[in-house]
């Protein structure tokens, strides 16, 4: 997939709700693409066995459904699928389930309180913070059946964005893709001039991997970053936007983090969202960002 592995997995954490199966899609778009493979994992907790108790499910009548559903998508889609049940949080579920069968992607639906298991956006960058490999989080918007083709990748005055950048770079040379760099604007000159200086290097660092390209700017402060990120999106019809998550320690400033991270991952148009952790491993994407 992204990686030079050969048969990458991408891990989908399921609770039989209409954005779990659009995850479902989006993972099963992502892996035929390059031949990996797709591993459901559904986490019973006590909100989970409530919900079952007043269905009336067994939990061997989940499993069944688990293995059904991983055997359709197999048939359906051409995607070697399988599926896992396990007992806990889906704050600490997901990333052991992750670090334990090695995936190198997760994709995660998220909705509001009509779910299963009620996984929010502020919950998404908890699940995510924990796991070794970002993220794609999705609503209910199908996945293009050329997957993405055109990827936005915001930029602020923050410097720990390496990582995201990689993966946007990752993501585009996956799906051919076209990335667009969308700065945000400061009227202050210090700021102004670092925002100027990440983009010319997520720029670059697009050239020298010979990834499509352009650079737009936010014209003024008129709008949160956040909604003219995704307004910009929307113009052009992008379908993924790429983004950190947490910053690192050294600078809790960064405009992406924290507060606006949700706005962007719950965004009305429901764009797909990559996530990156900034402390993530990127070395085994071979992209070079050493003049950051």
């Amino acid at each position: 997939m992204l990686s030079t592995k050969q048969n990458d997995l991408l891990l989908v954490p399921y609770d039989f709700t209409k954005e779990a199966d659009t995850a479902l899609a989006h993972a099963s778009g992502i892996a035929k693409t390059g031949s990996d493979s797709v591993r459901l994992l559904h986490v019973i907790n006590r909100e989970t066995r409530a919900r079952l108790k007043k269905e009336g499910i067994s939990e061997e009548d989940l499993k069944q459904k688990m293995a059904a559903i991983a055997s359709a998508n197999t048939e359906q889609t051409g995607v070697q699928t399988a599926w896992h049940v396990v007992e806990g949080s889906i704050f600490s579920s997901i990333a052991e389930d992750a670090k334990a069968s090695n995936a190198d992607l997760i994709v995660l639906g998220t909705h509001g309180v009509s779910g299963m298991q009620h996984v929010l956006g502020a919950d998404v960058i908890r699940i995510l913070e924990k796991c070794h490999v970002p993220g794609i989080v999705v609503q209910q918007k199908k996945i293009d059946e050329n997957g993405y083709n055109h990827i936005v990748l915001p930029i602020d005055e923050n410097r720990f964005g390496k990582n995201k950048i990689s993966y946007a770079v990752a993501m585009a040379r996956y799906f051919d893709a076209k990335v667009h760099v969308y700065s945000d604007y400061s009227s202050d000159e210090f700021i102004a001039k670092a925002i100027k200086n990440n983009a010319a290097q997520a720029m670059e660092t697009l050239r020298k991997h010979g990834i499509p390209g352009e650079h737009i700017s936010q014209e003024n402060d008129d709008e949160d970053f956040d909604y003219a990120l995704v307004r910009y999106a929307v113009s052009i019809d992008a379908e993924l936007i790429v983004i950190s998550s947490r910053p690192d320690e050294r600078n809790m400033a960064g405009l992406l983090f924290g507060r606006v991270e949700e706005e962007v991952i719950n965004n009305e148009a429901m764009i797909p969202v990559l996530v990156v952790n900034p402390k993530q491993d990127v070395s085994h994407l071979s992209i070079d960002i050493s003049t950051w």
